[in-house]
């Protein structure tokens, strides 16, 4: 079975990734139904645009993505908004080396151990919804970004 680096699970823990990403969850747990599937692309990179972050977006693969390089890492944000819902995902390479590359979902059940205590996705209803998403999104990814290098140099 696939296993977090200590160093990730460290980093996660530091910045209780699992408690913050269930009160994202909670705040956006709007019915499905009224969810906002017809985005458009252009005006969902404006909203990465206006809350700071440069971000593409993969035709192939469907998801908007963020990549920063601090000194010898690389961290990734991918974000999927498919059917109305948020997923996200995080990759970081340490010297061209993966670190992690999961989806929120999977690092909250490694982390816990827990399958039977799934979190949901986020639901937007529509722009204003999705800019406070990633808004709290972001500020999780600033915090680990932040912590995780912190955790590597502190190995040196």
């Amino acid at each position: 079975m696939f296993q977090l680096k200590p160093e990730v699970r460290t980093t996660l823990e530091n910045i209780n990734f699992i408690d913050n990403y269930r009160e994202l969850s909670e705040k956006y747990s709007f019915n499905p139904d009224d969810s906002f599937e017809s985005y458009e692309i252009s005006e969902v990179l404006n909203l990465f645009t206006e809350l700071g972050y440069k971000a593409s977006f993969d035709k192939k693969e469907k998801f908007f993505k963020i990549v920063d390089e601090i000194d010898s890492y690389k961290f990734q944000f991918n974000t999927s908004l498919r059917y109305g819902l948020v997923e996200f995902i995080w990759a970081v390479w340490k010297n061209n080396e993966l670190q992690t590359g999961l989806p929120w979902g999977m690092l909250k059940q490694l982390l816990d151990g827990n399958d039977d205590d799934k979190i949901k996705k986020p639901v937007f209803r529509n722009y204003t919804d999705l800019k406070e998403i990633l808004k709290d999104a972001f500020s999780m990814y600033d915090d680990f970004k932040r912590e995780l290098v912190l955790v590597y140099e502190s190995q040196l």
